[in-house]
């Protein structure tokens, strides 16, 4: 009897077998192996087409079931290896396994090498600029958002591009397009308003940034030196982005056999969606476009032309409705509530043309003529008025109470309205002798011409009592004025760079000087520079370096601006002498490049203009009163954290301050040095690329900025009383994106997209409040209480990315 359920048993996994051959199953084995000869785990296995996939084993081994019909596409992926795919059928693998090899990836570290180059400078640092796609950034895709990441670089207003490095303001640094000097508008108050910076990462072909210490063919600040370079196609080509602050287009290509190419792109951008964080509510509709085309014309293998047209409107305009804002501590909670009236039309038009003429007479002798003309036309007009209640809040489980500390109505007015031109040209030449032997030179003509109008003023009016309490009623700020300036300058520098070959390794010298004259200042100033590499051979791998030198900054136009009615001051440049050395080493880790670098440096600063910063507005005091002094130390390691990727860190200490002659207290010598507005003692950043595990066509990048409290004080107050401490800056932003081009490959036979890619970022992961600025608020007796204004919360940004 018991017999039966035995073979009942056996026949129904006859049945089951039968079955199962009859739909042609396939179990596929294989083992996946290096060059080498050894067994590579956790490789990617997918059966194109199909939801189907697994990954190997310790040995290299997989198997995975497949069905009909055949032969079936097998495809591997390993972030250490190129990928290969593999056609296979159940007759080629009756008898034997599967066996695939797979390519490393060539991952060579970095060998220093020292050449001379007329015009190289050696502090620069070459920065990626494909990567600013990938940098989840509520800017937008901007160069200047890689640049903030650098050492000695701090910022802490995600809504700007600019940036501050090692003590310096926004206005200390140099920006260079193709060769010519880039200026940014004037009149801007906060980065909501800045709009796009004027590189298109869609166009750019190379990036060099120097936080110091640059050599003398760079030009006349005291900070630092962004150098970017545009492309010269060789085919045609564009590229397309959306997403939910803007669009960009670019297209590239080339005619009549090469000889002449082309490259243009169109922007436009909208914080509309960010800006519906703030605490401020109402109608925000800003609007920012711009064009860009770089044209190149080679009429023979000596001489080529070159062209470059840049066009922005920049349009802010802004009905506020609202305001509710908590401050304080968790003792003292107290609420600013701000109800307005009124709009702010601000509209900021910027264009620029520029040609360069090459000539190459010689591969070791060139020559470049370039002239360009700057042109800015910027309105800033606004009525906004507010009432405010400033409360005092207690309360317990939920149960609230609001005690009103203060009440009172505010009116602000402006209609400003500024016409800037620069036109400059410039003769520059490169001349390499020997080997270990290069001088370049230049020469330098620019005309600046401004015309303003200044109207704008504040009305206080507390508790019915207009502040300052005075009979009559009185503007609590007013300034006024019109001014034309024009300045002229002729500027001119020659460099040498030499190599030597002592026993013990090798020594790169670059040192010159730069000629300065304007004719407002009627005053010569020469400016010597030096820079020094030495390469040990007993550490080939380490490279350090010095540099140092005068560095001179003539005042531009919102140096001359008064902060009050009245006539411009006639100003000097101000000046730094700087010293600054530092290390590089290569290294590797799990046959993984890495670079560790290491700066210190000092600045005496003199005949400085002092300044306060409020958002982005720099506003000057208009006379050479103070000296000061900055002095840090930064490193930053860079490299593949994860194999295929490039991301660093960096951490920077900084300290810097001022003494103003203006400044005097009842003991001599007092309040002495103060912070200045740029004393941010400690930045930290992080830039980090990732890949999903067993999905390496799923991306995460990661951007994390730390930096300490900046210095402030009241509004319209004596500089010295600009001593306390913003809250930390603090922001995490980070990104998704997932390449598509395998699925486009496998599921069609177009040819004409070459990369499609879709991202998804979180801008402020943490939603943390960051603090930009203060909106001071008096109570009757002129006690005033500084109101955070908080920066963006958070937000989500979905993109979309193709490239032809």
């Amino acid at each position: 009897m018991q017999l039966k359920p035995i073979l009942l048993s056996i026949f129904i996994l006859l049945l089951s077998t039968i079955k199962g051959y009859g739909q042609d199953n396939f179990n596929i084995k294989g083992q996946i192996l290096s060059e080498a000869g050894d067994p590579v785990e956790l490789v990617n296995i997918i059966v194109a087409g199909r939801s189907l996939g697994t990954t190997s084993d310790e040995n290299g081994e997989f198997q995975i079931l497949v069905t009909p019909p055949f032969p079936v596409l097998l495809q591997f992926s390993h972030i250490e290896y190129i990928p290969n795919e593999t056609s296979v059928t159940p007759s080629e693998l009756q008898e034997s396994t599967l066996k695939v090899t797979l390519k490393a990836r060539v991952r060579e570290v970095k060998e220093v090498e020292v050449k001379v180059d007329a015009g190289d400078d050696q502090t620069v640092q070459k920065i990626t600029p494909d990567l600013s796609t990938k940098l989840p950034s509520p800017a937008g895709y901007a160069i200047e958002g890689l640049v903030r990441s650098q050492m000695g670089v701090s910022s802490n207003n995600e809504l700007s591009t600019q940036y501050r490095v090692r003590g310096g303001n926004f206005d200390e640094n140099l920006v260079y397009l193709n060769g010519f000097e880039v200026h940014r508008p004037q009149l801007v108050r906060s980065g909501q308003q800045e709009g796009l910076s004027i590189v298109n990462p869609d166009l750019v072909k190379s990036v060099y940034f120097s936080s110091g210490g640059f050599g003398v063919s760079y030009g006349d600040k005291m900070s630092s030196v962004l150098d970017v370079n545009y492309k010269t196609p060789d085919s045609t080509a564009a590229s397309a982005n959306i997403n939910l602050l803007g669009m960009s287009a670019h297209a590239e290509g080339t005619l009549k056999k090469g000889k002449v190419t082309w490259l243009t792109g169109i922007r436009h951008k909208t914080n509309r969606y960010l800006l519906g964080s703030l605490d401020t509510k109402g109608d925000y509709n800003p609007s920012f476009i711009d064009a860009q085309a770089f044209v190149t014309y080679h009429i023979n293998s000596k001489f080529s032309i070159e062209g470059l047209g840049y066009y922005a409107l920049n349009h802010y305009q802004f009905k506020p409705s609202d305001r509710e804002t908590d401050f304080g501590t968790m003792s003292d909670v107290k609420r600013l509530k701000i109800y307005f009236a009124g709009q702010e039309n601000d509209r900021f038009k910027t264009g620029m043309g520029a040609v360069k003429l090459n000539l190459t007479p010689s591969k070791d002798h060139k020559y470049k003529l370039q002239a360009s003309h700057y042109r800015a036309l910027e309105e800033e007009a606004f009525d906004i008025a507010g009432a405010y209640w400033l409360q005092e809040i207690a309360g317990l489980n939920g149960e609230e109470s609001a005690t009103n500390i203060g009440v009172g109505e505010y009116l602000q007015h402006a209609r400003n309205d500024l016409l800037a031109t620069v036109t400059s040209i410039s003769l520059k030449g490169d001349h390499v002798f020997s080997k270990n032997n290069a001088l370049n030179w230049g020469v330098d003509l620019k005309s600046e011409n401004f015309k303003d109008r200044i109207n704008e003023w504040e009305l206080i009016d507390s508790a019915g009592y207009s502040i300052p309490r005075n009979p009559e009623l009185e503007l609590s700020y007013s300034r006024n004025a019109e001014i034309e300036m024009q300045t002229q300058h002729i500027k001119a520098y020659a460099a040498h760079q030499t190599t030597f070959s002592p026993e013990w390794g090798k020594i790169r010298l670059n040192y010159g000087s730069r000629f300065i004259y304007s004719d407002r200042e009627e005053k010569l100033h020469i400016t010597p520079r030096f820079q020094v590499t030495l390469l040990p051979f007993a550490t080939p791998n380490t490279r350090f370096r010095l540099s140092g030198g005068w560095y001179y900054q003539p005042p531009f136009y919102k140096e001359y601006r008064p902060p009050k009615s009245g006539e411009v001051n006639t100003l000097t440049a101000q000046k730094s002498r700087q010293i600054l050395g530092g290390l590089d080493h290569y290294f590797s880790i799990f046959d993984r490049p890495f670079k560790f670098s290491t700066e210190i440096y000092y600045k005496h600063m003199f005949d400085l203009t002092p300044y306060k910063v409020d958002n982005v507005r720099i506003q000057y005091t208009g006379k050479n009163e103070a000296k000061g002094y900055a002095a840090g130390i930064d490193f930053k390691l860079h490299g593949e954290f994860v194999p295929g990727t490039e991301s660093w860190a960096t951490l920077s200490l900084l300290k810097t301050e001022e003494d103003l002659e203006s400044d005097t207290w009842e003991k001599p010598g007092e309040p002495g040095y103060i912070p200045r507005p740029s004393d941010q003692r400690v930045n930290f950043s992080l830039f980090f690329q990732d890949y999903f595990p067993n999905n390496p066509t799923f991306k995460v990048h990661l951007s994390l900025f730390y930096g300490s409290g900046l210095p402030f004080g009241p509004p319209r107050s004596p500089r010295y009383l600009a001593t306390y401490r913003m809250s930390p800056y603090r922001r995490v932003d980070i990104g998704f994106s997932k390449d598509l081009m395998p699925w486009l490959r496998r599921n069609t036979q177009q040819k004409i997209i070459k990369d499609f890619w879709v991202g998804l970022e979180i801008f402020n992961l943490f939603d943390i409040s960051n603090t930009i600025s203060y909106y001071w608020v008096s109570d009757v007796e002129d006690r005033q209480y500084a109101v955070p204004n908080y920066l963006t919360g958070r937000r989500i940004n979905l993109s979309l990315n193709m490239a032809f």
